[in-house]
């Protein structure tokens, strides 16, 4: 038993080496990976809290950016965001232009939302940052973004800004779906790419509602 014991003590240490952190509970020893943030860009891509779909740690900092290639502006898709109501906005996740606090800010919260959200960057490029205090923690987020060509700005933005996006639960769970975000976004970067899909996978993988409100753009 001393050796298991001295094995997971000499483990904890390795690990953390590399930016895992092992904590330990009643049941057992949880992994739970620290690493976060860096520099993302091109395409498609997504940020994630510490150890998702697991609680992040706490006294977290992670910070992202996300910069575009030329005349390409970003789109993010909230499926849900999971963030401790007891800390008084000690865990946060903020989207602006740049790190200062006076930057164009696009998105900012510190609460639990499981109703999903898509909106377009205010700026041409991100500077995204994920908090969490010494209290408690959560599950976190995977956000997932997207970069697109600028000439369909405005499109893009009334789809995400028109109501029937949202209204029914079915178009909700598209937000969600790991599977049907991709597909969208695999469009929305390389629209070439809308040859790949038949009519006839569209309708399987999407609602006639989801299909009409997109057409009628």
């Amino acid at each position: 038993m001393e050796n298991l014991v001295g094995f997971a003590a000499l483990l904890s240490l390795e690990l953390r080496g590399i930016g895992v952190h092992l904590s330990r509970r009643e049941q057992g020893w949880v992994c739970r990976n620290r690493q976060c943030g860096g520099e993302l860009g091109d395409y498609t891509g997504y940020i994630e809290s510490p150890n998702y779909p697991g609680d992040y740690p706490a006294n977290t900092e992670c910070t992202w950016n996300i910069n575009p290639p030329p005349k390409r502006r970003i789109l993010i898709v909230v499926p849900e965001i999971f963030l401790p109501i007891e800390d008084e906005c000690g865990d946060y996740l903020v989207m602006r232009k740049s790190s200062s606090s006076n930057s164009v800010t696009t998105y900012e919260t510190c609460q639990t939302y499981e109703r999903p959200i898509a909106f377009t960057s205010r700026s041409k490029k991100l500077w995204i940052q994920f908090k969490s205090n010494e209290g408690n923690s959560a599950k976190g987020f995977q956000v997932p973004y997207v970069t697109y060509d600028e000439d369909y700005q405005e499109l893009i933005e009334d789809i995400v800004r028109d109501g029937r996006l949202y209204a029914s639960e079915n178009h909700q769970e598209i937000l969600k779906d790991k599977k049907l975000i991709k597909a969208l976004f695999d469009v929305l970067a390389h629209p070439q790419n809308y040859f790949k899909y038949t009519a006839q996978e569209s309708r399987e993988m999407f609602p006639r509602s989801f299909i009409r409100l997109l057409r009628s753009k």
